[in-house]
Order: structure tokens, then C-alpha cells, then sequence
């Protein structure tokens, strides 16, 4: 018997599908990023005494860094035991999280209040609930395979911890079109360079984008342009206090760590 292999043309749609993300994804104003990024420089020490020094700074405040809560990364599977959530790790510090703390980005941007979840929660009442967060770099070390091929001068040298809550790095696109920001090779490209075009380079551990890598059709697609918010300055600063006050208050008490 012949053995019979089902084909896979999504490459012959890739260039469609990116162009409707285009359309329909939302990028954080950069008015805002650069505005938590000069915020941060002035944060740095504070954080650095705050937590003790028992978390590796360089991770969350590298160059034009606009991560939102320093401190915070996603854990690895074998730390995924018990009540690990928003617990610290006696690793490094680090407080352990899932996509809770980069919510809290979008939902002070649209309702200047911090993510609650549920039915009535602020999320689903807003209108947030339609949409679901991506990161358009990634935020482990071991996932950053084509961040790797695609920029010159790539670098280790740090964890990429910042990006997991980098308020430049985490878009909003309505629920069920997320995962070819994950998976999609060109995709994956074009929102590389989309986000270089609205904020610049403020990504760690990387250079230039190589030219060569991008898609010739990426002048071709039509972005969403970024929304500014009504009274933007100040549902930043309040995402900010909010972050002061939360990152003081967890690492003033480190009873109930986990490993």
C-alpha cells in the first residue's frame, strides 16, 4: 500500500494573512513607550533597592527599555508545581507569572484600572475580552531561534526577561488570530519590523534587522496606525504607580517563595 501525504499550503497564504493582521492588530502608541521609558530611567535604582538586589537588573532595564514591571517573567515547566502564580523564585528573584501582568498594560490604557478577570471582571466589561495579547519578541532564551538568523550582532548576553511585560512588545489582536505571530516564519518577520518602524530598536540583544530576511511584499501591507488614548500621560502614570506600589509591597515580604 502506497503510503499518502496530505500537503500544507499555508505558505501560499502567508502573504494574505499577514496583510489582514495588519489591519487588525494593536500596537501601543509610541507617545506611551517613550514615556515609560523615560519614566524607567529613574526607576532603575529604586527597583535595584527595593528588591534587594537579588534580581539581575540588566534583564528588565537594558537600553530604551519600556518593560512595564521588572521582575516579572514567565516560569519554566518544572516550576509550575503548587500555587506558583505571582510567587517569587528563589532562583533569581524573579516574581513568576502568566500573561496577568502584561494585561494590566492594555486594561489601564482603556479603563485606567488594573486586570480582573471573570464575567464582570474589567477585562471582559471593557471590551478587552474580544482580543487576546502576542509578543512580538520573544521573551525566553531558548525561543529566540529566528531572532537569532534574522538580526545582525544577536546577543545572549542578557535573559529577555523585560519583553515579557515591554509595553512596545505586546499587542492586542482579537481572539483566534494570535497564533501566526507565534509559529509563522514571514509573519513573525513582519511584525519585527513593523515594530522597529514605530519605536525604533529598543529590543536587548540585537542589531539590525538583515534586509534580506524580510518579505519583498512587506511595503505592501496597510498597519493599523497606534491609538492614543484620552488623557494617555495620566492612565500611564497610574499604570506606573501601580507598579511601584505592587513590586514594593511583594518584595517587602518574600514568606510563601517557591523554588
Amino acid at each position: 500500500m502506497k503510503s499518502f501525504q496530505y500537503q500544507n499550503l499555508s505558505r501560499n497564504f502567508e502573504e494574505e494573512l499577514c496583510k489582514l493582521l495588519g489591519k487588525i492588530t494593536h500596537h501601543m502608541h509610541p507617545n506611551i513607550v517613550n514615556l515609560i521609558t523615560e519614566k524607567n530611567k529613574l526607576y532603575k535604582d529604586q527597583f535595584i533597592s527595593e528588591s534587594n538586589g537579588k534580581v539581575d537588573s540588566s534583564s528588565f532595564f537594558y537600553d530604551k527599555s519600556d518593560c512595564v514591571f521588572p521582575g516579572f517573567r514567565r516560569p519554566i515547566n518544572k516550576e509550575k508545581t503548587g500555587n506558583w502564580k505571582n510567587k517569587v523564585s528563589l532562583n533569581d528573584g524573579c516574581v513568576l507569572n502568566d500573561n496577568t501582568f502584561p494585561r494590566h498594560i492594555w486594561a489601564y490604557m482603556t479603563r485606567n484600572r488594573a486586570y480582573s478577570g471573570g464575567n464582570k471582571g474589567m477585562w471582559t466589561t471593557s471590551g478587552l475580552g474580544q482580543f487576546e495579547l502576542a509578543h512580538v519578541f520573544s521573551h525566553k532564551k531558548g525561543e529566540r531561534t529566528l531572532e537569532r538568523e534574522a538580526f545582525k550582532n544577536f546577543s545572549d548576553a542578557i535573559q529577555p526577561y523585560g519583553l515579557f511585560t515591554s509595553a512596545s512588545n505586546v499587542v492586542l489582536i482579537p481572539k483566534g488570530f494570535a497564533k501566526p505571530t507565534d509559529h509563522m516564519r514571514s509573519v513573525k518577520l513582519c511584525f519585527y519590523q513593523r515594530h522597529l518602524n514605530l519605536y525604533g530598536n529598543n529590543v536587548c540583544g540585537l542589531g539590525e534587522l538583515i534586509d534580506d530576511h524580510l518579505p519583498r511584499w512587506f511595503d505592501e501591507i496597510e498597519w493599523l496606525e497606534p491609538t492614543l488614548p484620552e488623557d494617555w500621560e495620566l492612565k500611564t502614570n497610574n499604570l506606573l504607580k501601580y507598579r511601584d506600589q505592587y513590586i514594593k509591597n511583594k518584595y517587602s515580604k518574600l514568606e510563601g517563595t517557591t523554588i
